[in-house]
């Protein structure tokens, strides 16, 4: 599936510059009276008849918690961010 995505994503990428350069171009073409002609652009795209990944349904059970416990987790994880920068900080002095 993920291979028929960036596929389908570059075809996509693919057509919108070559629609964005005969654009560009139309327009440089008519501020200056010149004509030019391109070529048309053609993407084709061959899929595979059996899929390549298998999709499989995964159950995600979630605990319980209180609004007290996400905050003291919260702290936790910032106070640990800024001891780590104290830590760098210190670090970057002694050097």
């Amino acid at each position: 599936m993920k291979k028929l995505t960036s596929m389908i994503k570059k075809v996509m990428l693919g057509t919108m510059t070559a629609t964005m350069l005969m654009a560009t171009s139309a327009g440089a073409s008519a501020a200056t009276k010149t004509t030019v002609t391109a070529e048309p652009v053609q993407a084709t795209i061959t899929l595979n008849d059996r899929p390549a990944a298998t999709v499989q349904m995964t159950k995600i059970h979630l605990k319980r918690t209180s609004a007290k416990q996400l905050s003291m987790q919260v702290q936790t994880a910032v106070d640990a961010s800024a001891l780590n920068l104290d830590q760098k900080h210190k670090d970057s002095q002694l050097k």
